[in-house]
């Protein structure tokens, strides 16, 4: 069973959505709709709430909308559904474009999307949608594709929406997990930046944002592990999101500092098999923070920075027959620095991936959706993993490793 986002755009066939919502929630499926403003014109908002037993959602703001609900909404969801999709949606979606609930979203999920476009033949053959459907495709959106026969306009074509039944089939193969080859195994994860104090107020961390350990634990959870995660919190850290069916599996301790991680890593280590550690851990540390608040002064000033403890290192050096995997994030020879790093902490796996130096942005590392890099190995051949959402790069790295 999964978390089925829907959302529903301006076609006529949007009434169809009615008996996909009503199918799916009789069978155990839990379905949230959004409703553009152009598809209030062909469903109510009553009907889905009532077939789904979940409000729909429709705006971005309002009284009643907190202001992170698009980013709950696409943490929530295991599958994001756009159905009927018109050409004007799909055209937002390959562009990027954020100008209402349902393209907001888009942006923020992580969940695998499933596209059924809905439209009359010409706007379906134009060049502009062919070109914006093959966009989608290339960044991983799967598609029903629209049948063939009289449109609502009275043309004869390929346009019309996919039958409910192939609609309700393809969403189900899309929510298929992998199976539970994890049953039973318990893994520690590190995820998240550390912090080291300057004084009272002040602190100095990375750009991390646990996303990808974030990942990691999500998709550990889905295939049956117990998962006991170490995160380093700072403003804009993410949280693993854990699938429903995982209820109880999951531990997670909050801590700020590389000392408070290693302590609490170290605690959970003697009960796990393995240790995947994707945390960015300050390599230095303020030695002596002001305990008060440090005034500004016209002088330069200067801080005494001293080695912070090496956590990964020090659980490796604690470890009895555990497996290790770690994550290196490297500006320059990735590979080279990466491989210098497996063998030296003496690990079974390391992900070595490229991040931006300072002034560049790139599809890979800190604060972005996307990951890829080389999975280096202990024992076997390395894997170069092209860039991809750190969703389906997670579910590729457990496909090597579990």
């Amino acid at each position: 069973m999964g978390n089925i986002l829907i959302a529903v755009t301006g076609s006529i066939s949007a009434y169809k959505i009615a008996d996909v919502v009503s199918t799916l929630t009789k069978t155990g499926h839990q379905v949230q709709c959004i409703l553009t403003e152009s598809a209030q014109h062909f469903v109510t908002p009553l009907v889905l709430e009532t077939l789904s037993g979940r409000k729909v959602a429709s705006d971005l703001f309002g009284p009643d909308i907190s202001g992170t609900e698009h980013i709950d909404l696409a943490r929530w969801a295991d599958l994001f559904v756009v159905a009927p999709a018109s050409a004007n949606t799909i055209a937002k979606l390959a562009l990027g474009l954020a100008d209402d609930l349902l393209t907001t979203v888009a942006l923020a999920t992580t969940a695998p999307m499933l596209i059924a476009p809905a439209m009359n033949t010409k706007m379906w053959e134009h060049p502009a949608t062919q070109e914006h459907l093959e966009t989608l495709r290339q960044r991983g959106a799967g598609f029903v594709d629209p049948a063939a026969g009289v449109l609502a306009c009275g043309e004869v074509g390929v346009g019309k929406l996919a039958p409910v039944p192939e609609l309700v089939a393809a969403i189900e193969a899309a929510l298929v997990r992998p199976g539970a080859d994890l049953a039973g195994r318990r893994v520690l994860i590190t995820a998240g930046p550390t912090t080291t104090a300057i004084d009272a107020v002040r602190y100095i961390t990375n750009h991390s944002t646990g996303r990808m350990g974030a990942a990691m634990a999500e998709e550990a959870l889905r295939r049956g592990a117990e998962v006991r995660y170490v995160l380093g919190m700072d403003k804009g850290v993410v949280r693993p999101m854990p699938p429903r069916e995982s209820a109880g599996r999951l531990t997670l301790v909050e801590v700020r500092t590389a000392e408070e991680m290693a302590e609490a890593a170290l605690a959970f280590l003697p009960e796990v098999d393995g240790v995947i550690a994707t945390a960015a851990v300050m390599d230095y540390r303020v030695a002596t923070p002001a305990a008060n608040k440090l005034k500004r002064a016209a002088a330069a000033t200067t801080l005494d920075m001293v080695p912070s403890i090496d956590v990964l290192g020090t659980l490796r050096a604690a470890a009895t027959d555990q497996w290790f995997f770690g994550f290196a994030a490297e500006t320059d020879d990735v590979e080279a620095n990466g491989r210098k790093k497996l063998e030296g902490k003496k690990l079974d796996f390391l992900f070595a991936n490229p991040v931006a130096r300072a002034g560049e942005t790139t599809a890979t590392g800190f604060s972005v959706p996307t990951n890829g890099g080389t999975l280096l190995r202990a024992e076997g051949a390395d894997v170069t993993l092209p860039v991809m959402n750190k969703s389906e790069l997670a579910r590729r790295l457990w496909d090597i490793i579990a």
